[in-house]
């Protein structure tokens, strides 16, 4: 500390030239991931199917779908146009093969194209398009009902490098006639979109976030001076986090996303503890003994609310979901880095900011209406405490009625091209959402026996409404049937029939759908069937995840409750301080349940760090009693207004300063980081009212000492 304190300008060199080398290498080597399903537990039926489907049916997540506009394809120059695409695209390489509606196989012939077929053929193109819609259930799926639109899969070859498969797709679609228009709907598609939203977010959200909640203790300190030195620890605990990730290996990913606004919040939020601390020190002593006063003073606070929000971080661990597993532990490294960039930042730069400072600190808003109406309660305080019981007690009942859920709109990027292009495909064609009905082989043999054919017939029978959907033939007229291929495994064991939907449904209908295949199918005595596909998946795993993270989150509150008692050497005031940290919570996910929302795993770590975060004021309040309480004397009324006077004023600063940084993420492009914003945010108001006007009359309430002035 002296060294820090002696030598600033020599300290603040070497602690900004780190700062800069660990953003330096975050920039040039971070690793960013788009795939929600990384978040995935792993361990439902479906997710198992999920693993065989994309082992042996050719990855289909990987799958490109493209939506195909022209003003009519029954126009002769269209359609030709079309064609010329879907043979450009199967000429490409990086590409095994296209589904179109050119391969959409005869019914009831023996493998022709039923475009190809001669008595089709010599029809003018619109009478084409009308018979393939009338003759071939498959065909919606490709072209609607207008004739101006089709779907088009391309099959990627996967021993082609990604960015080299990607470029030379984008090329050839690029080239599509004039009438055209070609518009990426597929998953692999989405999760692309998303890693660029995650970068654009981080070039606006954090840095946004940071000037807000600059500009907001400029106001609040009345001191640029202030504002800055409450900024640079937020700001270097952030560049070191995100160096830490590089040399962990953890790449950046939609759960990710929340660390960096988190670290800014929380480390300008404890340098605002800090730098009021020293402020007041200052009225006594020189500067620096009042920076070794002040930090000493306020370091076991800040350390121990920084252990709250890491526990919370930690407890993620029990999930056993990759994704989690990763937050769980750059949150920890993340708020360590942070609170060592507290203590080693704000004394040298505290330095040589106000040294030279003759007139010294300017006195920052006291907030003395707040604090007095807080203190004049404590006269009421036995109503107070049973009006936080009751309301603790109602809000326990409310949110029993929440319902675990997932969304997949929520992590598709707002304004992106993929939203705009999803919406326009489902005005106009079922969906680009593919589950699959994974039917094993009726002959385990290689290729496709008289028993398989038979067996595809049912199913196409129960799925589509018609037989013979897929066909084989020895036929030499017979096209090489991309869809048959397409929808067998590797091995000839088993076939994997689409089950297509759309993706912007709630969780509850992709599962309805799935269950009513299942029924289709087990009515055509199909039994031995699994149900899989990235949205079911989702739909199955996520809200399992969510439910264990509800146990994570009864886990942190205990293991956070443990560290009051600890601090506070009392399981009396410990246990009153989960009053006042619930309510906040339960608060929120009860306004969820009577609104009819899902709890998304968005909203279930939203609940668990902001429960961590929202402890941090109960720990500065107590920590404010522990030093102004004398040894054995009682937690009585004058001990609690001085804990009052003296820390509501950083107590409300930092609430504001967090609400501003959490209110910031709602202009996020992604809508899960805008969610976790909204529900940290509203946690956060609702814990800085329970804070200073329930929990005062709570500890006066209820502790075994109290007595009055």
């Amino acid at each position: 500390m002296n060294a820090l304190i002696s030598r600033p300008a020599i300290a603040a060199l070497l602690l900004g030239l780190v700062t800069v080398l660990a953003a330096v290498c975050a920039v040039a080597t971070l690793g960013v991931e788009g795939d929600v399903a990384r978040a995935l537990k792993g361990t439902s039926e479906e997710f198992r199917a999920h693993t065989r489907l994309e082992a042996e049916f050719g990855a289909p997540s990987k799958d490109e779908v493209f939506l195909v506009r022209a003003d009519n394809f029954g126009d002769a120059d269209s359609l030709q146009a079309l064609e010329d695409l879907v043979v450009d695209l199967q000429l490409t390489e990086g590409v095994r093969a296209v589904l179109s509606l050119f391969t959409l196989p005869d019914p009831a012939g023996d493998g022709v194209s039923f475009l190809s077929r001669s008595d089709v053929g010599a029809l003018p193109p619109a009478k084409r398009l009308e018979r393939l819609l009338a003759v071939s259930p498959l065909s919606r799926y490709f072209l609607s009902q207008d004739h101006s639109a089709v779907l088009l899969t391309v099959l990627p070859d996967l021993s082609v490098p990604t960015e080299t498969r990607l470029a030379n797709i984008r090329d050839t679609t690029g080239f599509a006639a004039p009438g055209l228009t070609v518009k990426s709907v597929s998953l692999a598609a989405l999760q692309r979109e998303i890693s660029i939203a995650l970068i654009d977010d981080q070039l606006f959200v954090t840095p946004t976030a940071t000037l807000f909640c600059v500009l907001l203790a400029l106001v609040l300190f009345r001191s640029w001076r202030a504002a800055i030195l409450c900024a640079l620890p937020a700001l270097a605990g952030v560049a070191w986090t995100l160096g830490a990730m590089v040399l962990l290996r953890i790449p950046f990913d939609p759960l990710m996303a929340i660390v960096p606004t988190i670290l800014i919040v929380l480390g300008i939020a404890d340098s605002v503890h800090v730098f009021h601390a020293v402020m007041r020190c200052a009225e006594e002593m020189d500067l620096r003994r009042a920076i070794v006063t002040g930090l000493s003073q306020t370091l076991p606070a800040v350390v121990l609310a920084a252990a709250t929000t890491a526990l919370a971080f930690l407890c993620l661990l029990l999930i056993g979901s990759p994704t989690v597993a990763n937050l769980a532990i750059i949150g920890p490294i993340g708020l360590v880095l942070t609170t060592l960039a507290v203590v080693l930042l704000i004394p040298p730069a505290t330095v040589l900011l106000f040294a030279n400072r003759p007139s010294g600190f300017a006195r920052p808003y006291e907030f003395g209406a707040v604090t007095g109406a807080a203190i004049r309660l404590l006269r009421l305080h036995r109503l107070v405490a049973l009006a936080a019981l009751l309301i603790l007690a109602a809000l326990f009942v409310a949110q029993t009625r929440t319902v675990m859920g997932y969304r997949l709109t929520d992590h598709i990027p707002r304004n992106g091209d993929f939203r705009a292009n999803l919406q326009e495909l489902q005005e106009v064609l079922p969906g680009s959402d593919q589950n699959f009905a994974i039917v094993n082989a009726a002959d385990p043999a290689p290729g496709i026996s008289d028993a398989d054919k038979a067996l595809i017939d049912r199913a196409s029978a129960a799925l589509y409404g018609a037989q013979s959907v897929f066909v084989q033939s020895d036929n030499p007229d017979a096209i090489d049937n991309a869809l048959l291929a397409r929808f067998q495994a590797q091995d000839g064991s088993a076939f994997a029939l689409p089950v297509i939907g759309r993706l912007d449904v709630p969780w509850t209908e992709t599962l309805a759908q799935a269950e009513a295949a299942r029924a289709d199918l087990a009515r055509a005595g199909i039994n031995d069937v699994s149900l899989t596909g990235y949205s079911l998946m989702a739909s199955v795993e996520l809200p399992l995840v969510v439910k264990e993270l509800r146990y994570s989150f009864y886990i942190a509150v205990v293991m956070v409750t443990v560290l009051a008692a600890f601090m506070m050497k009392s399981a009396r005031v410990a246990g009153l301080s989960l009053i006042p940290n619930l309510i906040p919570i339960l608060g929120v996910e009860a306004w969820l349940a009577l609104t009819g929302q899902p709890l998304t795993i968005t909203g279930a770590i939203a609940f668990i760090i902001a429960f961590g975060i929202a402890v941090d004021d109960t720990i500065h309040l107590m920590n404010r009693m522990r030093v102004a309480r004398k040894p054995g004397a009682p937690l009585d009324r004058a001990v609690i207004e001085d804990a009052l006077h003296s820390t509501a004023a950083p107590v409300i600063t930092t609430s504001i300063v967090l609400l501003s940084g959490f209110v910031v993420t709602s202009f996020s492009l992604l809508p899960s980081v805008s969610l976790f914003g909204q529900l940290t945010a509203a946690a956060m108001m609702l814990a800085l009212i329970a804070d200073l006007f329930l929990f005062p009359s709570l500890l006066l309430w209820g502790h075994k000492g109290a007595r009055k002035p």
